[in-house]
């Protein structure tokens, strides 16, 4: 019975969610991406799912594709599929078509991982629910946009990949988004005000159905305040934040660079051990100065970040590394359900003081700066058992050994941020910073900037049209077709819209 209630919980939530996604893309203008990044975050939340993919179809193939996490499956193929399939990493893959009738609008999936003893009947039912209500959707919104009929409407997405302005919100006007979380979706936005065009930045807001929880708002507000205190080249800067119709924002720097989990990822093992040390120096760097920030009374603010972790580290193309989400605890109450075989999400990079629920300071962020320096020096996180429990059991009790990978002078810095108590930590993070560059030399900035751009050319590429959008804009000229600017080497698959299917890809 409380299956079958969670079941239910779930579509309502899901109807909800996507009118509320629908009225907030018409109100402001965004097009049907932005709404997309949002819908499909949320969905895989709802079911533990750590990576998924929409792709939508015009008259002549593919024309918008977006992709949660890492798939494991060419996502064109995976979208001409129906119903569980088993991934070669080990998730199960659960797949529906979007239709209405005899019109065919592409294909959505969800990877999820577990064990399904009846090969996950209820959650390919719950994946076909948020199908049918994601084609309803689809249809409604290019139904009250112009265009002609709904498929040729989808191939205008494809007509032309200059960035243009897709909305507005207050005096930003919307370029493309970013990502989405569990709180927020981030967007590319270029500020215009009473001098003309600004810079381009970083637009976080509120997930519309999300707008209506006061708890939620004043955490989003708190964190916009911490961050315009914040002032440190290792730290996202914070330009603005307000509410405009409803709509909360932050306006945030535009990190030219990518995070260090998909970095990780793209490289599928670990960093050089030089360039580990560079990331984390770096990221330690702006810990110290967001640590020992003062409020207006001269007093310590005490910020403890609370969720570091890979994702939250950006690494810039030109070799800079910032902190993201500074001082703000996560909202741990998103509205989820479980569903039987679905593991849920690890709290990998909790401190042993965290995971018991005692009350943290700055060396807690240390203990996270340590679980990061081991997962990029091995590229294996080094508490995950597979389950919430077991690893926070692991993180509380179990004492790592010496990977062969890693240096005696490089584990004697791990042992002391990775010590249980606090108290055997370093004193504070410049302290951790220092005996790490004696242990081993970092690289410089240069070759960070190197070694991303050759994994992520395609992503550099769409940045540099950016920018030169942005230039452009400021002269008030139209851009040009753009040249590759370097060539496409070791990059992960990026699905592009397009006319007709390929092989690479943009999240």
């Amino acid at each position: 019975m409380e299956t079958e209630v969670a079941f239910l919980r779930g579509l309502v939530a899901v109807q909800r969610m996507a009118d509320d996604i629908l009225e907030d893309c018409l109100q402001r203008g965004l097009t049907l991406d932005a709404g997309l990044d949002v819908f499909l975050t949320q969905c895989a939340r709802m079911v533990h799912a750590p990576a998924g993919f929409v792709s939508l179809r015009g008259t002549r193939g593919p024309v918008l594709t977006r992709v949660l996490g890492e798939l494991g499956a060419d996502v064109f193929e995976a979208a001409l599929w129906r119903g569980p399939r088993r991934l070669p990493n080990g998730r199960m893959l659960f797949c529906t078509r979007l239709k209405l009738g005899t019109l065919e609008l592409g294909g959505m999936g969800l990877a999820v991982e577990g064990a399904f003893p009846d090969g996950g009947g209820l959650v390919m039912k719950l994946v076909e629910a948020i199908g049918e209500q994601l084609d309803t959707s689809v249809l409604a919104f290019l139904a009250l946009t112009d265009g002609q009929g709904p498929l040729e409407r989808l191939d205008d997405l494809a007509m032309d990949d200059t960035p243009v302005p897709r909305g507005r919100i207050g005096k930003y006007e919307v370029l493309t988004p970013l990502g989405t979380g569990g709180m927020a979706q981030v967007l590319v936005a270029r500020a215009r005000g009473p001098e003309g065009l600004g810079r381009l930045v970083a637009l976080k807001r509120i997930l519309p159905h999300l707008t209506a929880d006061p708890a939620i708002v004043q955490q989003f507000l708190d964190e916009a305040r911490i961050g315009l205190r914040l002032a440190h080249p290792n730290l996202v800067h914070v330009y603005d934040f307000g509410e405009a119709q409803g709509a909360y924002f932050i306006a945030m720097e535009l990190v030219r660079g990518v995070d260090l989990d998909r970095l990780l990822r793209a490289r599928r093992g670990p960093l050089m051990p030089e360039q580990a040390v560079a990331v984390v120096v770096q990221a330690l760097h702006g810990l110290q100065a967001a640590h020992s920030l003062k409020g207006e009374d001269g007093k310590p603010l005490l910020l403890v970040h609370r969720d570091l972790s890979p994702h939250n580290l950006m690494v810039g193309f030109d070799g800079r590394v910032k902190i993201l989400d500074f001082g703000v605890a996560k909202a741990r109450a998103q509205r989820t359900m479980t569903l039987p075989g679905i593991v849920k999400g690890k709290p990998l990079y909790m401190s042993p003081e965290q995971a018991r629920g005692q009350r943290l300071d700055a060396r807690s962020d240390l203990f996270a700066m340590g679980l990061i320096l081991y997962e990029a020096l091995t590229g294996k996180r080094a508490f995950d058992r597979g389950d919430e429990l077991r690893s926070m059991q692991a993180i509380c009790d179990e004492r790592l050994t010496r990977p062969d990978s890693i240096s005696q002078p490089l584990w004697d810095v791990l042992e002391v941020a990775l010590a249980k108590s606090p108290t055997a930590r370093f004193s504070d993070a410049l302290e951790m910073a220092e005996r790490l560059q004696e242990a081993l030399t970092p690289v410089k900035d240069a070759e960070l900037a190197r070694l991303m751009a050759r994994h992520f050319p395609d992503r550099l590429r769409e940045l540099q049209q950016l920018d030169r959008t942005e230039a452009q804009a400021r002269l008030g000229v139209s851009p040009p077709a753009v040249e590759p600017d370097i060539e496409d080497v070791d990059t992960e698959p990026r699905p592009r819209p397009s006319p007709q299917p390929q092989k690479k890809a943009a999240r």
